[in-house]
């Protein structure tokens, strides 16, 4: 065996992907360009190094991408001599006689928004099958690799994220190695049919990178990398070999050392051969290569023995990040982090005797058999090709491609309709869940009573004391004696960030690995008609989850709870905040930035005096402490669905059960904004103004008639169509929620029935009161000058037709501010013009002209009429 040792730095960039095409290496970099090698050059340089100065590359050409696609760098690479699949996380095409140079075919065949990211891409040959992961929304696409039609999707859990995939040599089944630590295994057939086989717990360690992982040719195997034993949070990571034809338990077991997490596992394409002479008996055995993340190292393992068959520790500066066989198997080629390519170029009899190509596939053949999948039903066959839209529609549209409408077997449930992911929260960031670890001093309870006897004589104890282990997990104090525990966004590989103001800058964010090796890259871009521009670029050691934008500055934020602010041109305005916990939410608003810890506490800052808004507060009072009281330890509350923050620094918080709030600075509280109940009995609310309405509301219903009779016709139709209101988007998400839950139904069901019974006669007109009311009081706390005019003026012509003349008169006398009318100044306007507004309005109302007559005598409106 000889090692060839080759820097790419002359002839490529950073390279992102790497395969094998027959008897070729291809290289794509970080520019867009790929780049072909003769692989056997390679190992005649290996084995005589005269040879070296002569390698070179073959063929270089440069990737067209689809219009509009901003990503560049090509991560994922499959294919052979015939075609090439090429993809990014947002692109992946076909590149059809890519060795003819000018005559290439370039066909695109899945293509996704900026919210969605391809994971992983694979190809199974024999059947023609290209699997491509995706997350937000999560699944696996099951694409024809010859016509490019979507044969099937198969759809995940939001928190069950794709990160690697591996194919089967035989094409029968198709593992997932999913985020929340699990491997899915399903059986799929070339048609598009699918079904899950297995879902093993193994509790695998997933770190936010892809994996590299490969079968043996036999396919009789499923390697899982990074198997932890138990679940205590060991660090003896091991590889996990499961025989496919024992319900995948575990064969073998090749253990690495604890800090040498495997990132990359590829077996070589051929089986291998020992025979006994004087047994006379032969014995065949796997060679697979796997690579570490910390000691950059490549071992090839002889799956026989159960041990290295050799080991090159620290090979490299970096991490090994890609590992590729020959199809001989007499090669083995492996890119680092620092850009060199290392050949493992051996003799053949330094690996053994391989088996003929005939006898491997008998051993194929040998494999247990699945039962085959019936056909799923194909609605059209006109789709071609699949893309992502995350803008105002559907993450996934309904389009109508053959997806297979079904796994393959007969249910006795009934058929539901295909299931149409919707965009109702704007983001496809998913989180991770609480922490429910306490300290063991808290789970003491007091002695029950009950354990005594009747006669008040203590009953003995026959069950032993329990036991207690030693727990390897650790609790954080800030978390295990807080009041608030918010799910945390999870680690993305790489996300990007476009403001709503300017949709012509983004925020590119790509996580290295936490630490100084490979630090995270964080780059602000401007794509302009003339061409893509680098404003700045910064490093940082740590994995970043959540970032946003101001009008002058941009903030992030990492895992660890620390927080960077920059200026549009790069500048730090403030040194990293260390908030001591991660960030749940991270919204800014003109000069303010709002961030909410995962424990609750909720800080604002106004960036432009760099200094803090207000005190730093807490959402435990949102979370309903009191009715969510129980005697265990923890208690789960309602969710936030939104924390934003306005241009003049208001909080705004809206939970699962519809209700909306604001934080007041000069209060120090909070205050109900929305609330469900105005929803049932308020005639001004409008049940109209929802995302996504399934309900019915009859036209000619009364509390919908309201805002169009009366004097107030055009101010509430006014005050209702503003789409700028902060309120009409609280109440937007109320009817969202109560639509979500059912609730919407029963409104009509309300009012035939309440309304009917005894002492609620006027109860519609106490709701549709308390409801303007608290929208007047909560306008003129957010600065809302417009729309607390328009109010006022609704809600005095409500008192006036209601004939609640004490009200109005309190209202009046309010305005009126014993007689200092004229420069006091309300919502932006004189107390005057408000108090003449709502006289105006309610002049035609005669059972309270003798209230209105005596304050339009004071501010003369009397006397210019005579």
């Amino acid at each position: 065996m000889k090692l060839l040792k080759y820097p790419l730095g002359e002839h490529n960039k950073t390279v992102t992907a790497l395969a094998s095409a027959g008897s070729r290496l291809v290289l794509a970099d970080e520019r867009g360009h790929v780049h072909v090698w003769s692989q056997q050059r390679l190992a005649e340089a290996a084995f005589d190094g005269s040879k070296i100065q002569q390698l070179g590359v073959d063929s270089t050409f440069a990737v067209r991408y689809g219009p509009g696609q901003v990503d560049r760098s090509v991560v994922f690479m499959v294919g052979d001599e015939r075609e090439l699949f090429l993809g990014t996380e947002h692109w992946v095409a076909r590149v059809g006689s890519w060795l003819q140079g000018s005559d290439m075919r370039w066909e695109t065949v899945f293509e996704c928004g900026s919210a969605c990211t391809i994971t992983d891409v694979k190809l199974e040959r024999s059947g023609g099958v290209l699997f491509v992961l995706t997350s937000g929304p999560n699944g696996v696409n099951l694409f024809d690799s010859r016509s490019l039609r979507l044969l099937g999707r198969i759809a995940l859990d939001s928190e069950v994220k794709p990160i690697t995939g591996i194919v089967d040599p035989v094409g029968q089944i198709f593992t997932v190695l999913a985020s929340d630590r699990s491997v899915l295994v399903y059986q799929y057939s070339a048609t598009g049919a699918f079904k899950q086989l297995q879902r093993l717990a193994q509790c695998v360690k997933v770190d936010p990178v892809r994996y590299k992982i490969s079968m043996p040719p036999q396919g009789d195997v499923l390697p899982v990398v990074n198997a932890v034993k138990g679940s205590g949070g060991s660090s003896s990571a091991s590889i996990l070999l499961l025989d496919r034809n024992d319900n995948f338990q575990v064969a073998a077991t090749l253990v690495a050392p604890p800090a040498n997490e495997c990132v990359a596992l590829k077996f070589s394409p051929k089986v291998y051969v020992k025979c006994n002479a004087k047994k006379g008996t032969k014995s065949n055995y796997n060679l697979l290569a796997t690579s570490g993340s910390t000691q950059n190292s490549v071992v090839v393992w002889n799956t026989k023995r159960v041990k290295p068959l050799f080991g090159a520790i620290q090979l490299s500066q970096s991490p090994i990040v890609d590992m590729v066989w020959s199809e001989d198997g007499l090669k083995l080629f492996a890119i680092s982090g620092d850009n060199v390519l290392y050949t493992f170029a051996f003799q053949p009899d330094d690996l053994g005797e391989t088996l003929a190509p005939g006898e491997v596939e008998l051993l194929q053949r040998n494999n247990k058999s699945l039962p085959p999948l019936a056909d799923p039903v194909i609605a059209d066959d006109s789709a071609t090709k699949v893309s992502i839209k995350t803008e105002g529609e559907n993450l996934w549209p309904q389009q109508k491609s053959d997806v297979a409408k079904s796994n393959g077997k007969k249910s006795g449930k009934k058929k539901q309709p295909a299931q149409v992911m919707k965009k109702t929260q704007g983001t496809t960031m998913e989180f991770s869940g609480p922490s429910y670890a306490v300290p063991k001093d808290l789970k003491i309870r007091p002695k029950n009573d009950a354990a005594k006897g009747m006669n008040g004589v203590k009953k003995q104890k026959k069950d032993l004391d329990p036991i207690d282990f030693l727990d390897t997990s650790l609790i954080l104090p800030l978390v295990a004696f807080s009041k608030v525990r918010l799910a945390t966004p999870k680690v993305r590989l790489s996300f990007n960030y476009k403001p709503a103001q300017n949709q012509s800058l983004t925020l590119e964010v790509k996580n290295g690995s936490g630490n100084e090796q490979k630090p995270s890259i964080v780059r602000l871009v401007s794509k302009e008609e003339e061409g893509e521009k680098v404003l700045f670029q910064d490093l940082i050691p740590k994995f970043i989850t959540i970032c946003t934008s101001g009008n002058n500055f941009w903030a992030l934020c990492t895992n660890d709870g620390f927080l960077y602010v920059y200026s549009d041109t790069g500048k730090r305005i403030l040194p990293p905040l260390c908030l001591g916990m991660s960030c749940s939410f991270l919204e800014a608003c003109a000069s303010y930035l709002l961030c909410l810890t995962s424990i609750g506490q909720l800080y604002c800052w106004d960036i432009e005096k760099k200094k803090l808004h207000f005190p730093v507060n807490t959402i435990f009072p949102l979370l309903n402490p009191s009715l969510r009281y129980s005697d265990d330890i923890l208690t789960r509350a309602e969710n936030i669905t939104i924390c934003a923050v306005t241009e003049n620094g208001v909080p705004l918080v809206t939970l699962s059960n519809g209700d909306g709030y604001m934080f007041d600075k000069d209060l120090e509280t909070w205050l109900l904004i929305s609330d469900g109940w105005w929803a049932y009995g308020s005639q001004y609310w409008d049940m109209t103004n929802t995302n996504n309405l399934q309900g019915s509301i009859c036209p000619g219903e009364k509390r919908d008639s309201l805002w169009n009779s009366g004097n107030g016709h055009q101010l509430a139709s006014t005050v209702r169509e503003d789409k700028k209101s902060i309120i009409n988007f609280v109440e937007r998400k109320t009817n969202d929620e109560l639509n979500r839950k059912g609730r919407i139904k029963n409104l009509q069901r309300f009012a035939r029935t309440i309304l009917m019974k005894e002492g609620f006669e006027n109860m519609e007109e106490i709701v549709t009161l308390s409801h303007l009311e608290n929208r007047l009081l909560v306008t003129l706390r957010l600065q809302e000058n417009s729309e607390f005019s328009k109010t006022l003026v609704i809600y005095c012509i409500r008192l006036s037709e209601l004939g609640y003349t004490d009200r109005l008169d309190d209202v009046l006398s309010w305005l009126y501010n014993a007689g200092d009318y004229e420069k006091s100044m309300l919502a932006g306007k004189s107390r005057k013009e408000h108090l003449k507004d709502v006289l105006i309005a309610c002049a035609d109302q005669r059972h309270v002209q003798r209230i209105t007559s005596g304050y339009a005598s004071a501010l003369g409106l009397l006397d210019n009429i005579l």
